[in-house]
Order: structure tokens, then C-alpha cells, then sequence
């Protein structure tokens, strides 16, 4: 209610006062109340009112659905004529979205709602597309029966539901399900398993840095090594490429993007399912999650998902896949570091004799170096291409297969 119409009001009551016409100042009269109780209707109509989301589930696999429900409640005495809620939803997650959908979509919720009442309304949620995807913010609006006055309200907090990747058996991308990495043969049969500390000695020339045990070193004063127990398996590290061209420039092919990341995380559950310690790096980006919450759940789920790079060493936890497919499904950016740099600086850390498994769409010059090189320092290393076209390689000692292109990819995606 502005100012004009109480001066309206006003002028109309004093006119009626002085000119004794009963009818105009009882006019005058009830519209003086009309406009205070729209005003005090006006000015409280969003006090106690609270909107939120939950969800089934925060964490979907590829092609599952959950179920949203927002629930509106007015906690006050005061009932709301009309009340309009404009939230902000991924398109990519409703459940009648085609594959490939994109940006954002305004769901809006009109209704009434008496004193002290709460209403509940329900959505189906399909995780069509693997990532991290942002519910919110969203726009309150209310006012009084009249329509005179609209008052709003944002309500900024942020939801994220987390979709893995698609995951298929090996044999879905053409991979030998008995030892698709070689069987791999060396005069050193046990490793030592960085995950199982048995104790510490005396520190000697050559030592990795990375296990001195300070803790045992400030004990007894001189520097000490960490000792682990034997294992006869290989650790596994996966190196993927999300960059689906040799140049920055040139785009990205995120149809085959999503094809790597589908036979990242495929792999990784066969290694982890296998008992080996199993690692992952890639040249990507993850998400970021730009605000946290107020609400417990949420706000413990937007501190894991902080932004970074993918680098996860390898090791056997039983939660080692999730973290993979975590860090798997939060990928948005691909990096401007190429593969082969990523390779040269993430295997001084491998142990000796350990599996590399690269899985790249651009397979040049440097790459190929690159792999030859790790193989004759004693690593395991296989290859995996895709690719409309299978690339010509001369690697002796590398194991290599070709996976196919998005028409493959496509196919896996109608898989259950």
C-alpha cells in the first residue's frame, strides 16, 4: 500500500467530515480498514513461512531416480491467500529431460495456505547425466488478498545431488574379462603395500622422503622409514584423458569425454572388486561448490565437494571406488596440461612394477614416448584408445585396445 492511496483515503474521510455525508465517510471509513489490515496482511505475509527440499537420496548412479518433495510451511496465525515459490532446478535431472540436456529450469509452485499449515508437493527425479548439480536458489513471493502489496524473499540456500558415472562390465568396452592388463611377468614377485605399515628402521641412502616417520624420528632422534608389509599384487593407478583433441583450441568433443569417464570408472570397480590397490588421476578440474548451508546434511556434503584437480592415490579402502567415482563424477573442465606431463610427474610416487592404465582419446607423438619410456623403467602399461578411428601404434610391451566412439558410447547408455 503506497502513500497516495493513504492520502486518498485520508482526504476522502476529511471531505466527508465536513461536508456530513454519512454514506461517503463510512465509505471512507471501511477502506481506512481495508488498507491497514492489507498493510499488517502485507508486511507479515512471509514471517514464518519456511521452504525446503529433500531428497531420496544425494548420490544417484547413472540412470536412477529419486524422488524431491518441497515442503512450504506457514507458522503463524496468519493465512496466506496466495503464495508463489520460484525454484531453480537442473534441467538435466527432470525426469522427462532427453539425454544431453542442459541449463536450468523454473519450477514454480502457486498455492493458499492456511494458519499452521504445511503442504507437500512431490517431483521425480532422473540422474540422466552424470555431475554435481545445483537445486536452488529460490524466489518467495506473498501478499496481501487484495493484490495492493507483493512482498519477496530469496532463499539462498543451495542443494547438490551428486550423479556417478555409468559404470558396465569390462567386456561392454571390448576388454578381455580375464586379465585385460596382461599377465605381466618379473623377477620381483612382492611389493610392499604402502597400506599396511608394519613398523620403522634406521633411514638410508636413497629412501623415499615420502615414508620417513617423523613420529618415530623425534622418538629416538635420528631419521626413521616406514616399513610395509609384503603383497604380492600390483597397485593399479588409472590415468585418464578427458581433453578428446591435442590442442586446447580445438573444443571438446563432450560426448567422448563422458565415454572416457564411463571406461574410467568401469575399470576402477574391476580393479577394486579384484582386491588390488587402485588409484586415479586425470588432467581435469572437479567442481566447485560455491556456497555451503545452514542444513547439516547439505552442508557436509558441500565440504567434500571442494574443487581441485583428480588425484587419488592408489591404495585398498573399502571406500577407495567411491572416492573415485566422486572425483569422477564432479568432473566439469578439462585441464591445459597434457597427459604425458601428468604421466611423468604422478609416477615418480608409483611404486616400482606397478599397472599404469591410460585411457586417452588422442594418442600423438609425445604420448606414445611417454609410455614406451614408463615401460622400460619396469612399469606395467596398458593403453586404451576411442575414437571413431583406431590410432596406429608401435608400442612393444604395451598392452592396447580400441573401445570404439560415441556411437559405443550411446549404445552403453541405453544399458541398465
Amino acid at each position: 500500500m503506497n502513500r497516495l492511496t493513504w492520502i486518498a483515503i485520508g482526504a476522502l474521510i476529511i471531505v466527508s467530515a465536513v461536508l456530513r455525508h454519512q454514506l461517503l465517510f463510512l465509505m471512507g471509513i471501511i477502506l481506512a480498514l481495508l488498507a491497514l489490515v492489507s498493510a499488517v496482511w502485507a508486511r507479515y505475509c512471509l514471517h514464518g513461512v519456511s521452504y525446503r527440499r529433500h531428497f531420496s537420496a544425494r548420490r544417484l548412479f547413472f540412470g536412477d531416480d529419486m524422488e524431491m518433495r518441497i515442503e512450504v510451511v506457514n507458522a503463524k496465525p496468519i493465512p496466506l491467500a496466495w503464495f508463489r515459490a520460484d525454484d531453480e532446478i537442473p534441467a538435466a535431472l527432470t525426469a522427462e529431460a532427453a539425454s544431453g540436456a542442459t541449463g536450468r529450469r523454473r519450477l514454480v509452485n502457486v498455492l493458499s495456505l492456511r494458519w499452521y499449515e504445511l503442504v507437500t508437493r512431490r517431483y521425480q527425479m532422473h540422474g540422466g547425466q552424470r555431475g554435481v548439480w545445483r537445486f536452488g536458489p529460490a524466489q518467495l513471493r506473498s501478499g496481501d488478498l487484495f493484490g495492493f502489496d507483493i512482498r519477496r524473499a530469496a532463499m539462498e540456500r543451495n542443494d547438490y545431488i551428486l550423479v556417478y558415472p555409468k559404470v558396465v562390465p569390462i567386456v561392454e568396452l571390448g576388454l578381455p574379462a580375464r586379465h585385460p592388463f596382461g599377465e605381466e611377468k618379473s623377477n620381483l614377485r612382492i611389493f610392499e603395500d604402502p597400506m599396511r605399515l608394519m613398523g620403522a628402521r634406521e633411514y638410508s641412502s636413497g629412501d623415499s622422503f615420502r615414508f620417513v616417520h617423523w613420529k618415530a624420528t623425534a622418538r629416538r632422534q635420528a631419521l626413521q622409514t616406514k616399513v610395509f608389509e609384503p603383497s604380492s599384487t600390483r597397485p593399479v593407478a588409472i590415468f585418464l584423458n578427458v581433453s578428446t583433441h591435442e590442442f586446447y583450441n580445438e573444443g571438446q568433443d563432450w560426448e567422448l569425454m563422458e565415454y572416457a569417464i564411463c571406461a574410467a570408472a568401469s575399470v576402477g570397480k574391476y580393479v577394486w572388486e579384484n582386491g588390488y590397490a587402485v588409484g586415479l588421476y586425470a588432467n581435469a578440474w572437479l567442481a566447485h561448490v560455491d556456497q555451503a548451508t545452514d542444513d547439516e546434511e547439505t552442508e557436509g556434503d558441500a565440504k567434500k565437494l571442494r574443487s581441485g584437480r583428480v588425484r587419488i592415490m592408489p591404495r585398498r579402502h573399502p571406500s577407495q571406488l567411491t572416492h573415485m567415482l566422486e572425483a569422477l563424477a564432479r568432473i566439469n573442465e578439462r585441464g591445459r596440461w597434457s597427459l604425458e606431463v601428468l604421466l611423468e610427474l604422478e609416477s615418480r610416487d608409483l611404486p616400482f612394477g606397478a599397472t599404469l592404465v591410460v585411457i586417452s582419446a588422442v594418442v600423438n607423438r609425445r604420448l606414445q614416448l611417454a609410455l614406451a619410456d614408463l615401460r622400460r623403467k619396469g612399469f606395467g602399461v596398458t593403453l586404451i584408445t576411442l575414437g571413431e578411428e583406431e590410432p596406429q601404434l608401435l608400442l612393444p610391451g604395451v598392452t592396447t585396445y580400441h573401445i570404439g566412439g560415441k556411437e559405443r558410447w550411446q549404445g552403453l547408455t541405453q544399458l541398465m
